[in-house]
Protein backbone atom coordinates (compact mmCIF):
# COMPACT_ATOMS: atom_id res chain seq x y z
CA UNK A 1 0.00 0.00 0.00
CA UNK A 2 1.23 3.46 -0.92
CA UNK A 3 0.55 6.54 1.21
CA UNK A 4 0.38 10.08 -0.18
CA UNK A 5 0.98 12.91 2.29
CA UNK A 6 -0.14 16.36 1.11
CA UNK A 7 1.38 19.48 2.70
CA UNK A 8 0.32 23.01 1.66
CA UNK A 9 3.23 25.35 2.35
CA UNK A 10 3.23 29.15 2.50
CA UNK A 11 6.07 31.21 3.99
CA UNK A 12 7.01 28.35 6.31
CA UNK A 13 10.80 28.22 6.02
CA UNK A 14 11.21 28.08 9.81
CA UNK A 15 8.82 25.17 10.47
CA UNK A 16 8.41 23.03 7.36
CA UNK A 17 11.53 20.97 8.09
CA UNK A 18 9.96 19.74 11.32
CA UNK A 19 6.76 18.80 9.49
CA UNK A 20 8.45 16.90 6.66
CA UNK A 21 10.94 15.15 8.92
CA UNK A 22 8.13 13.93 11.16
CA UNK A 23 7.01 11.58 8.36
CA UNK A 24 8.48 8.27 9.51
CA UNK A 25 6.57 5.50 7.76
CA UNK A 26 7.85 2.11 6.61
CA UNK A 27 5.23 2.03 3.88
CA UNK A 28 5.86 3.14 0.32
CA UNK A 29 4.96 6.81 0.30
CA UNK A 30 5.19 10.20 -1.37
CA UNK A 31 5.26 13.61 0.27
CA UNK A 32 3.67 16.26 -1.95
CA UNK A 33 4.64 19.79 -0.89
CA UNK A 34 2.68 22.56 -2.61
CA UNK A 35 4.62 25.81 -2.38
CA UNK A 36 1.78 28.32 -2.46
CA UNK A 37 3.60 31.38 -3.78
CA UNK A 38 5.90 31.76 -0.77
CA UNK A 39 7.92 34.99 -0.63
CA UNK A 40 10.51 33.85 1.94
CA UNK A 41 13.03 31.00 1.61
CA UNK A 42 10.43 28.22 1.75
CA UNK A 43 11.23 26.94 -1.76
CA UNK A 44 14.96 26.71 -1.00
CA UNK A 45 14.15 24.86 2.23
CA UNK A 46 11.93 22.40 0.35
CA UNK A 47 14.64 21.83 -2.26
CA UNK A 48 17.12 21.13 0.54
CA UNK A 49 14.71 18.59 2.02
CA UNK A 50 14.18 17.04 -1.40
CA UNK A 51 17.92 16.44 -1.78
CA UNK A 52 17.92 14.39 1.41
CA UNK A 53 14.61 12.60 0.81
CA UNK A 54 13.72 11.04 -2.55
CA UNK A 55 10.04 10.74 -1.56
CA UNK A 56 9.43 14.50 -1.70
CA UNK A 57 7.70 16.13 -4.66
CA UNK A 58 7.57 19.93 -4.92
CA UNK A 59 4.80 21.74 -6.79
CA UNK A 60 5.10 25.51 -7.20
CA UNK A 61 2.09 27.75 -7.81
CA UNK A 62 0.97 31.34 -7.38
CA UNK A 63 -0.56 32.11 -4.01
CA UNK A 64 -4.08 30.64 -4.03
CA UNK A 65 -4.63 29.54 -0.43
CA UNK A 66 -4.63 26.28 1.51
CA UNK A 67 -7.78 24.88 -0.13
CA UNK A 68 -6.43 25.28 -3.66
CA UNK A 69 -3.07 23.84 -2.56
CA UNK A 70 -4.72 20.74 -1.11
CA UNK A 71 -6.74 20.34 -4.30
CA UNK A 72 -3.56 20.42 -6.38
CA UNK A 73 -2.09 17.76 -4.12
CA UNK A 74 -5.18 15.60 -4.57
CA UNK A 75 -4.93 15.89 -8.35
CA UNK A 76 -1.27 14.81 -8.30
CA UNK A 77 -1.32 12.04 -5.69
CA UNK A 78 -0.70 8.43 -6.68
CA UNK A 79 -1.25 6.67 -3.35
CA UNK A 80 -3.83 4.09 -2.31
CA UNK A 81 -4.54 6.27 0.72
CA UNK A 82 -3.70 9.86 1.57
CA UNK A 83 -3.22 12.18 4.52
CA UNK A 84 -2.89 15.94 5.05
CA UNK A 85 -0.43 17.83 7.22
CA UNK A 86 -0.03 21.59 7.71
CA UNK A 87 3.47 22.98 7.41
CA UNK A 88 3.57 24.13 11.05
CA UNK A 89 2.33 20.81 12.47
CA UNK A 90 3.94 17.40 12.85
CA UNK A 91 3.19 13.68 12.98
CA UNK A 92 4.01 11.86 16.19
CA UNK A 93 6.45 8.92 15.86
CA UNK A 94 5.05 5.70 14.31
CA UNK A 95 1.50 7.06 14.10
CA UNK A 96 1.27 7.00 10.30
CA UNK A 97 1.96 3.27 10.30
CA UNK A 98 -0.50 2.75 13.15
CA UNK A 99 -3.22 4.30 11.01
CA UNK A 100 -2.15 2.32 7.95
CA UNK A 101 -2.34 -0.98 9.83
CA UNK A 102 -5.82 -0.20 11.11
CA UNK A 103 -6.92 0.83 7.63
CA UNK A 104 -5.69 -2.45 6.14
CA UNK A 105 -7.30 -4.53 8.89
CA UNK A 106 -10.90 -3.86 7.75
CA UNK A 107 -11.93 -3.82 4.08
CA UNK A 108 -15.00 -1.71 4.84
CA UNK A 109 -13.06 1.08 6.57
CA UNK A 110 -12.50 4.02 4.21
CA UNK A 111 -11.38 6.69 6.69
CA UNK A 112 -9.29 6.34 9.84
CA UNK A 113 -9.71 9.18 12.34
CA UNK A 114 -7.19 9.71 15.11
CA UNK A 115 -6.68 12.53 17.58
CA UNK A 116 -4.84 15.83 17.31
CA UNK A 117 -2.68 16.96 20.20
CA UNK A 118 -2.03 20.55 21.24
CA UNK A 119 1.26 21.38 22.91
CA UNK A 120 0.62 22.22 26.56
CA UNK A 121 3.89 23.01 28.35
CA UNK A 122 5.74 20.31 26.45
CA UNK A 123 2.97 17.70 26.64
CA UNK A 124 0.57 16.76 23.85
CA UNK A 125 -3.04 16.97 24.99
CA UNK A 126 -6.18 16.21 23.04
CA UNK A 127 -9.08 18.64 22.67
CA UNK A 128 -11.65 18.26 25.49
CA UNK A 129 -14.54 18.41 23.00
CA UNK A 130 -13.23 15.25 21.28
CA UNK A 131 -13.72 12.93 24.26
CA UNK A 132 -16.84 11.38 22.67
CA UNK A 133 -14.80 10.11 19.70
CA UNK A 134 -11.62 9.31 21.60
CA UNK A 135 -12.10 5.55 21.35
CA UNK A 136 -11.25 2.48 19.29
CA UNK A 137 -14.45 1.81 17.39
CA UNK A 138 -15.84 1.47 13.86
CA UNK A 139 -18.71 3.88 13.17
CA UNK A 140 -20.48 5.83 10.45
CA UNK A 141 -21.71 9.42 10.41
CA UNK A 142 -25.39 8.65 10.97
CA UNK A 143 -24.81 6.61 14.12
CA UNK A 144 -22.01 8.83 15.40
CA UNK A 145 -22.53 12.47 14.34
CA UNK A 146 -20.01 13.46 17.03
CA UNK A 147 -17.36 12.57 14.47
CA UNK A 148 -18.02 16.08 13.15
CA UNK A 149 -15.98 17.33 16.11
CA UNK A 150 -13.00 16.20 14.06
CA UNK A 151 -13.96 18.38 11.09
CA UNK A 152 -10.44 19.22 9.89
CA UNK A 153 -8.35 17.06 7.50
CA UNK A 154 -5.45 16.65 9.94
CA UNK A 155 -5.04 13.30 11.82
CA UNK A 156 -6.93 11.26 9.19
CA UNK A 157 -6.17 8.64 6.56
CA UNK A 158 -8.49 8.58 3.55
CA UNK A 159 -9.11 5.96 0.90
CA UNK A 160 -8.12 7.15 -2.57
CA UNK A 161 -11.82 6.77 -3.41
CA UNK A 162 -12.26 10.30 -2.05
CA UNK A 163 -9.44 11.92 -4.04
CA UNK A 164 -11.87 13.52 -6.48
CA UNK A 165 -13.58 15.50 -3.72
CA UNK A 166 -12.42 19.11 -3.56
CA UNK A 167 -11.99 21.79 -0.90
CA UNK A 168 -13.91 25.05 -1.33
CA UNK A 169 -11.51 27.53 -2.94
CA UNK A 170 -13.83 30.55 -2.73
CA UNK A 171 -13.64 30.79 1.06
CA UNK A 172 -10.85 31.00 3.65
CA UNK A 173 -12.51 30.25 6.99
CA UNK A 174 -13.65 26.65 7.61
CA UNK A 175 -12.94 25.78 3.97
CA UNK A 176 -12.44 22.15 4.99
CA UNK A 177 -15.96 21.60 6.35
CA UNK A 178 -17.70 20.73 3.09
CA UNK A 179 -14.88 18.37 2.10
CA UNK A 180 -15.04 16.52 5.40
CA UNK A 181 -18.86 16.40 5.41
CA UNK A 182 -18.86 14.76 1.97
CA UNK A 183 -16.11 12.30 2.89
CA UNK A 184 -17.69 11.30 6.21
CA UNK A 185 -21.13 10.95 4.63
CA UNK A 186 -19.88 8.80 1.76
CA UNK A 187 -17.64 6.51 3.81
CA UNK A 188 -18.92 2.99 4.40
CA UNK A 189 -17.14 2.67 7.73
CA UNK A 190 -14.92 5.02 9.74
CA UNK A 191 -12.33 3.69 12.18
CA UNK A 192 -11.92 5.86 15.27
CA UNK A 193 -8.66 5.75 17.21
CA UNK A 194 -7.91 7.26 20.64
CA UNK A 195 -4.25 7.84 19.77
CA UNK A 196 -2.77 11.27 19.05
CA UNK A 197 -1.63 11.21 15.43
CA UNK A 198 -0.51 14.77 14.80
CA UNK A 199 0.65 17.72 16.88
CA UNK A 200 -1.02 21.09 16.34
CA UNK A 201 1.35 23.97 16.92
CA UNK A 202 -0.71 27.13 16.29
CA UNK A 203 -1.06 29.15 19.47
CA UNK A 204 -4.47 30.12 20.85
CA UNK A 205 -3.54 33.81 21.03
CA UNK A 206 -2.77 33.73 17.30
CA UNK A 207 -6.14 32.13 16.51
CA UNK A 208 -8.01 34.70 18.62
CA UNK A 209 -6.16 37.60 17.01
CA UNK A 210 -7.05 36.33 13.54
CA UNK A 211 -10.71 35.91 14.56
CA UNK A 212 -10.87 39.57 15.60
CA UNK A 213 -8.91 40.98 12.68
CA UNK A 214 -10.84 39.05 10.04
CA UNK A 215 -14.16 38.76 11.87
CA UNK A 216 -16.47 40.04 9.13
CA UNK A 217 -14.94 38.01 6.30
CA UNK A 218 -14.85 34.94 8.56
CA UNK A 219 -18.53 35.39 9.43
CA UNK A 220 -19.46 35.65 5.76
CA UNK A 221 -17.46 32.49 5.06
CA UNK A 222 -19.09 30.72 8.02
CA UNK A 223 -22.54 31.58 6.65
CA UNK A 224 -21.66 30.12 3.22
CA UNK A 225 -20.03 27.01 4.65
CA UNK A 226 -22.93 26.33 6.98
CA UNK A 227 -25.48 26.47 4.15
CA UNK A 228 -23.40 24.17 1.95
CA UNK A 229 -22.84 21.58 4.65
CA UNK A 230 -26.47 21.62 5.77
CA UNK A 231 -27.66 21.22 2.17
CA UNK A 232 -25.64 18.01 2.04
CA UNK A 233 -26.26 16.60 5.53
CA UNK A 234 -29.90 15.53 5.40
CA UNK A 235 -30.32 13.55 8.65
CA UNK A 236 -31.80 15.81 11.38
CA UNK A 237 -29.54 14.41 14.13
CA UNK A 238 -26.45 15.04 12.00
CA UNK A 239 -27.60 18.57 11.11
CA UNK A 240 -28.22 19.39 14.77
CA UNK A 241 -24.80 18.12 15.75
CA UNK A 242 -23.13 20.15 13.03
CA UNK A 243 -25.07 23.17 14.32
CA UNK A 244 -23.56 22.59 17.76
CA UNK A 245 -20.11 22.18 16.23
CA UNK A 246 -20.32 25.22 13.95
CA UNK A 247 -22.76 27.63 15.60
CA UNK A 248 -21.72 27.19 19.21
CA UNK A 249 -18.13 25.97 19.23
CA UNK A 250 -16.91 28.13 16.34
CA UNK A 251 -19.19 31.08 15.56
CA UNK A 252 -20.30 32.01 19.09
CA UNK A 253 -16.72 31.90 20.37
CA UNK A 254 -15.48 33.93 17.42
CA UNK A 255 -18.20 36.48 18.17
CA UNK A 256 -17.17 36.47 21.82
CA UNK A 257 -13.55 37.18 20.89
CA UNK A 258 -14.66 40.05 18.67
CA UNK A 259 -17.00 41.80 21.12
CA UNK A 260 -14.43 41.40 23.87
CA UNK A 261 -11.87 43.25 21.74
CA UNK A 262 -14.29 45.65 20.00
CA UNK A 263 -17.47 45.79 22.10
CA UNK A 264 -19.24 48.76 20.48
CA UNK A 265 -22.37 47.82 18.50
CA UNK A 266 -22.19 48.84 14.84
CA UNK A 267 -24.52 48.38 11.90
CA UNK A 268 -22.03 46.01 10.28
CA UNK A 269 -21.92 43.87 13.42
CA UNK A 270 -25.70 43.72 13.67
CA UNK A 271 -26.08 42.89 9.99
CA UNK A 272 -23.63 40.00 9.97
CA UNK A 273 -24.95 38.40 13.20
CA UNK A 274 -28.61 38.77 12.20
CA UNK A 275 -27.88 37.29 8.78
CA UNK A 276 -26.23 34.30 10.44
CA UNK A 277 -29.12 33.75 12.85
CA UNK A 278 -31.63 33.96 10.01
CA UNK A 279 -29.59 31.39 8.08
CA UNK A 280 -29.81 29.00 11.03
CA UNK A 281 -33.59 28.97 10.69
CA UNK A 282 -33.40 27.27 7.28
CA UNK A 283 -32.13 24.02 8.78
CA UNK A 284 -32.32 21.93 11.92
CA UNK A 285 -30.19 23.63 14.54
CA UNK A 286 -29.09 23.30 18.14
CA UNK A 287 -31.19 25.65 20.28
CA UNK A 288 -28.46 26.10 22.86
CA UNK A 289 -26.10 27.28 20.12
CA UNK A 290 -28.57 29.96 19.04
CA UNK A 291 -29.11 31.16 22.61
CA UNK A 292 -25.36 31.33 23.17
CA UNK A 293 -24.94 33.62 20.16
CA UNK A 294 -27.71 35.85 21.56
CA UNK A 295 -26.17 35.77 25.04
CA UNK A 296 -22.72 36.71 23.75
CA UNK A 297 -24.12 39.55 21.68
CA UNK A 298 -26.24 41.02 24.48
CA UNK A 299 -23.76 40.32 27.26
CA UNK A 300 -20.65 41.57 25.49
CA UNK A 301 -21.64 44.37 23.13
CA UNK A 302 -22.10 47.95 24.34
CA UNK A 303 -23.48 51.13 22.83
CA UNK A 304 -26.95 49.82 22.04
CA UNK A 305 -29.00 52.69 20.65
CA UNK A 306 -32.81 52.50 20.38
CA UNK A 307 -32.47 52.06 16.59
CA UNK A 308 -29.91 49.23 16.90
CA UNK A 309 -31.93 47.49 19.55
CA UNK A 310 -35.13 47.77 17.49
CA UNK A 311 -33.44 45.92 14.61
CA UNK A 312 -32.08 43.28 16.99
CA UNK A 313 -35.41 42.78 18.78
CA UNK A 314 -37.35 42.47 15.52
CA UNK A 315 -34.89 39.93 14.13
CA UNK A 316 -35.10 37.78 17.27
CA UNK A 317 -38.89 38.02 17.40
CA UNK A 318 -39.01 36.59 13.87
CA UNK A 319 -37.20 33.48 15.06
CA UNK A 320 -39.35 33.08 18.16
CA UNK A 321 -37.15 34.74 20.77
CA UNK A 322 -38.98 37.44 22.70
CA UNK A 323 -37.03 40.44 23.96
CA UNK A 324 -38.10 43.23 26.39
CA UNK A 325 -38.59 46.84 25.32
CA UNK A 326 -35.54 49.09 25.05
CA UNK A 327 -35.81 50.65 28.53
CA UNK A 328 -36.09 47.27 30.26
CA UNK A 329 -33.25 45.87 28.13
CA UNK A 330 -31.04 48.87 28.93
CA UNK A 331 -31.59 48.44 32.66
CA UNK A 332 -30.57 44.78 32.43
CA UNK A 333 -27.54 45.50 30.27
CA UNK A 334 -25.04 46.88 32.79
CA UNK A 335 -25.02 43.88 35.16
CA UNK A 336 -24.91 41.49 32.17
CA UNK A 337 -21.85 43.19 30.72
CA UNK A 338 -20.16 43.19 34.11
CA UNK A 339 -20.63 39.45 34.49
CA UNK A 340 -19.58 38.77 30.89
CA UNK A 341 -16.35 40.74 31.15
CA UNK A 342 -15.60 39.35 34.59
CA UNK A 343 -15.87 35.78 33.34
CA UNK A 344 -13.65 36.52 30.35
CA UNK A 345 -11.01 38.10 32.58
CA UNK A 346 -11.10 35.03 34.84
CA UNK A 347 -10.69 32.68 31.87
CA UNK A 348 -7.66 34.61 30.65
CA UNK A 349 -6.12 34.59 34.13
CA UNK A 350 -6.57 30.83 34.47
CA UNK A 351 -4.81 30.22 31.13
CA UNK A 352 -1.63 32.00 32.19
Amino acid sequence: MKISIIIPVYNSEEVVKRAVRSIDTKYDHETICINDGSTDHTLQTLEELQRENKHIKIINQENKGAAASRNVGLSQMTGDVYMFLDADDEFLPSRIDLMARRYEANDDVEIVVGQTGRDYHGEWRTFPTHEEIKKDEVVNLTQCPAILQSIGPRDKMFSSRFKNLRFDEDIVFCEEHTYMAHAFNQARDIQLLPDIIAGYNMRENSITAQSVERFFSYMRDAYKVRQRVMDYLRMPNVQEYYSYRMDELIVSYMLQAYVTAKPKVTQDLLDVVIQYIEGMQKTHYDGNALFRIVKVMEGGAIGWTPAFYRQWREALNKVGIGRPNYIAFHLQLVPKIGVFRGRNALKKALKR
